[in-house]
């Protein structure tokens, strides 16, 4: 068995010790980066606390090294779903900050609108799509499930949503390609879907499980589907 799991960004937030300022900020701008690769998140606001006694409210942009030294880009207008132009961007340098907040973390317990709302029965009718479109890919019959109970709890609902979304994608995408298709076709003959703690591929006989985080943040872009079934294969 072989799994590819992303970083997920808010696990020292959620259920270990954030350490510092600078813990929470790299964290906000791995969610960013991951937006920015199709991720659906809503990003929280934070407001940073300069010793100067002002304070600064946005979205994490970037933190890291820049010209003018490390430091943190806030995006300091617009909501935390905006995607609008015109956004105002302000630098503020690691040396002036004392403190920050996190506002409003649990915006990211749930996708944002960009990803439409699904349902078990709108999930029952594309499971069979998507069987169809990787047999179309394979160019040999493929079946595709979900695992036992995946969409008894309303949690599971858009994390499977979203993989059957990209993992159409991402399959296909990977039919077409050298060696890795080949495997594909001469080895899997059924796809499985499930939720659990944590994104992973594996194996097992000719069926590929993939499974997906109920965590939005952690749910798997392109890239990271892509590299996990390639791992998982022989």
């Amino acid at each position: 068995m072989s799994t590819t799991q992303p970083v997920d960004p808010l696990e020292s937030l959620a259920r270990g010790h954030v350490r510092s300022v600078w813990e929470v900020l790299e964290a906000m701008s791995i969610l960013m980066r991951r937006r920015n690769e199709g991720l659906p998140l809503n990003l929280p606001q934070v407001t940073v606390f300069l010793r100067s006694g002002r304070e600064v409210t946005g979205i994490v942009r970037e933190y890291g090294e820049f010209r003018q030294g490390r430091g943190v880009l806030l995006i300091t207008s617009g909501g935390y779903n905006s995607r609008g132009e015109g956004l105002d961007v302000t630098f503020v340098p690691d040396g002036v900050i004392e403190a920050l907040t996190l506002h409003d973390a649990t915006v990211l317990d749930t996708p944002a609108k960009s990803m439409p709302e699904s349902s078990p029965m709108h999930l029952r009718r594309h499971l069979p799509a998507m069987a169809d479109k990787l047999s179309s890919a394979w160019g040999t019959p493929v079946t595709a499930e979900f695992g036992p109970g995946a969409l008894e709890q309303e949690i599971n609902i858009q994390p499977l949503a979203w993989l059957i979304e990209r993992g159409i994608e991402v399959l296909g995408t990977l039919a077409r390609t050298p060696d890795v298709g080949d495997v594909l076709r001469e080895q899997v003959r059924k796809v499985r879907l499930s939720v659990g703690d944590a994104f992973g591929a594996k194996l097992t006989g000719d069926t590929l499980d993939l499974t997906t985080s109920r965590r939005p943040a952690a749910w798997p872009v392109d890239s990271e589907l892509a590299q996990a079934v390639t791992d998982t294969l022989p």
